[in-house]
């Protein structure tokens, strides 16, 4: 839903499924390829000066629009974006990113990912 204080933010896949519900798969999959390229290309552009250190990491939000005739532009890539939210399905997204990105760096194993799955994480506080 729109918040005019906030905007409007959708998970990527909602996105897809709008577009593939609206558009069709073969406009969908364009869309996606596009915006796969975006990205690529973006971090072409810049690897002479990025730091490669083996022993950390890095995350990147991109800001990409997407016009009435499907086509996708880059307006900003955050490095290091907020991970605070201001909304609820802001907190739902950045709460997913932060598991994405601890499974990137320290893969659960598949016992403890589909406990996961099913909701029956442990949790600390």
């Amino acid at each position: 839903d729109y918040n005019p204080n906030h905007g409007n933010k959708w998970p990527f896949h909602n996105v897809m499924l709008y577009v593939r519900s609206n558009f069709g798969d073969e406009r969908a999959q364009e869309l996606l390829t596009q915006i796969e390229q975006i990205i690529i290309y973006s971090c072409k552009s810049v690897q002479n000066v990025i730091i490669n250190d083996r022993h950390c990491f890095e995350c990147y939000g991109y800001d990409i629009l997407i016009d009435a005739n499907l086509k996708p532009w880059l307006i900003e890539i955050n490095a290091s974006p907020s991970l605070s939210a201001s909304t609820k399905a802001d907190r739902i997204f950045k709460r997913k990113l932060i598991f994405d990105l601890f499974q990137i760096v320290v893969p659960m194993s598949s016992d403890r990912e589909s406990e996961h799955e099913n909701g029956n994480e442990e949790r600390t506080q």
